[in-house]
């Protein structure tokens, strides 16, 4: 851990969030860098560098449980052939 555990920072009026001078300062961020935003269950990650860590991706889509839009249906042989022609 760091020596700043946790902080907090206002949004303004645009969206944007102000870092602390801390945490830019351990972070080694300046002015310009760019900062990669993940949505989890406890809320927001902020990370440094904003390039795509696939086998982070990977990983986060393996731990998640898919989203379902409901129960899925066995459709009957004869269903089935009507869906197959009309494809």
């Amino acid at each position: 851990m760091t020596s700043v555990d946790a902080s907090s920072a206002k949004i303004d009026s645009k969206g944007r969030i102000l870092l602390p001078p801390v945490l830019r300062s351990e972070l080694d961020l300046e002015p310009g860098d760019t900062v990669s935003l993940r949505k989890t269950r406890e809320g927001l990650i902020v990370t440094r560098g904003g390039g795509t860590d696939y086998i982070s991706r990977l990983r986060q889509m393996l731990e998640t449980s898919p989203s379902r839009l409901g129960k899925p249906s066995n459709p009957t042989p004869s269903k089935m052939k009507r869906i197959w022609k009309t494809a």
